[in-house]
């Protein structure tokens, strides 16, 4: 536990030089001018506690079954026995075992498949879920398909943003596995309500709702009554017919590694990666350095930062190595240096790259790293463009965003405060 760490009130105000061409027609607005973060006040906390009760009116308390190993939680969670014997879900299984495709993308997706177990059981939900990502991405956070999905669970950008990821200049959450996985069990999970069989919710998180949703009608309509996956699967997508199978395929190896002569490489049911929520803003190579990681190895784990700053406005979670997090967390809490090297200003009429460069002094190479643009086009009305403070300028523009102010997000342990979540599941409330 660390006790010294505590978020800290920062007041912060600065002045913005615009280079030596005119303000009064520029092509933008600064968005950091003069922003006062609010001081930081601690609440008063009131312990409500509730009457003692005769130990017969409690409720059964059930102790979970502990396991060692993953496979072995994961397989005690499998819930879904539907098509079981189906002919294409044992043909799938086959061909997998064959290949030995489950072992290959373990190997790859062990630093991320204890996060997603662990969320599917804190909701109570099928552990098949956590194996949509093997087929969808074969656990990779960086998967990009034609029709441009991204991340380990897929989602398309009208999806994702219905769900709440943020894809924008800063981050594309589709590639967070924290952030994408909320999304996914929150869409799977609405599919289910939706259509009331996990199937048949598998394969509208593959084809869309609106189609199966249509199937069901029209198999209605033949005077099925309740019509399921194999009702469904001769008049759906190629890719659908055989995405559900494959899912359910995966289950089958689980639950039956001997029959398929598998051996599954161990992985040990705890968390190998802390999540923490970055609450200032802060350059990229800050929390780089403060980690200790190498920057592949932070962007393996990291890849929905997609700037060279990380905004404290957006709370963004990172997921790290558990020693790695407590580096980061006590190095914040300690360093004095400037925050950030860059400022943001928004464009307010269509503008060139070498336009902007001359405006604010900078080199062209280095605006275009930070704001990639095709050769030849505009940087239009709306965008959010990063430029590099001059060195004179660092430790006058700590605030980019304008969020609360502090190290990183603390929660309560025991009586105690800590830097991080170590349970592979949400980060705690700020303790003040």
């Amino acid at each position: 536990m660390l006790q010294s760490l505590r978020p800290f009130p920062l007041i912060v105000s600065f002045v913005l030089a615009t280079g030596c061409a005119s303000v009064f027609d520029a092509p933008y607005i600064d968005l950091s001018a003069s922003l006062d973060a609010p001081e930081i006040m601690g609440e008063a906390v009131v312990e409500v506690v509730p009457p003692e009760l005769d130990p017969a009116m409690l409720p059964a308390v059930v102790e979970k079954q502990h396991y060692d190993d993953l496979w072995l939680r994961l397989k005690a969670g499998l819930s879904v026995p539907e098509m079981d014997r189906d002919p294409k879900v044992l043909q799938a299984a086959r061909r997998f075992a064959q290949d030995r495709y489950l072992e290959r993308t373990s190997a790859r997706g062990a630093d991320y498949l204890f996060y997603v177990v662990e969320e599917v059981d804190r909701r109570q939900l099928p552990m098949e879920l956590a194996l949509v990502p093997f087929v969808e991405s074969g656990y990779t956070l960086e998967a990009k398909s034609q029709a441009e999905a991204h991340g380990a669970w897929q989602f398309i950008e009208k999806t994702g943003r219905t769900y709440e990821l943020d894809i924008d200049r800063f981050r594309d959450e589709r590639r967070s596995l924290i952030a994408s996985t909320r999304a996914a069990l929150d869409y799977l999970s609405d599919l289910y309500r939706m259509f009331g069989s996990w199937p048949l919710a598998m394969a509208a998180y593959n084809c869309g709702e609106k189609r199966i949703q249509a199937e069901i009608d029209r198999a209605r309509a033949r005077g099925v009554k309740q019509p399921g996956f194999n009702d469904l699967a001769a008049v759906l997508p190629v890719e659908t017919r055989e995405y559900v199978p494959r899912i359910l395929a995966l289950r089958r190896l689980i639950a039956n590694p001997a029959e398929y002569r598998l051996s599954l490489p161990a992985i040990r049911n705890e968390p190998r990666h802390s999540v923490v929520e970055i609450r200032r803003d802060i350059d990229l190579d800050l929390v780089i350095r403060l980690s200790g990681l190498s920057p592949a190895a932070f962007s393996a784990l990291n890849p929905s930062i997609k700037a060279p700053v990380i905004l404290g406005g957006y709370k963004t979670q990172l997921l790290l190595p558990h020693d790695a997090a407590l580096r980061l967390s006590l190095g914040m809490g300690t360093y004095a240096g400037p925050w950030v090297s860059w400022r943001a200003i928004r464009i307010t009429r269509p503008a060139s790259p070498g336009e902007i460069a001359r405006r604010n002094s900078v080199p062209l190479k280095r605006l275009l790293f930070a704001n990639p643009l095709p050769d030849g086009q505009l940087y239009m009305p709306g965008s959010t463009l990063l430029i590099p403070l001059k060195s004179h300028e660092l430790g006058t523009a700590d605030v980019l965003s304008g969020g609360v102010q502090g190290p990183v997000a603390m929660g309560q342990c025991g009586a105690e405060p800590c830097v991080m979540s170590r349970t592979g599941t949400s980060v705690p409330r700020l303790a003040n």
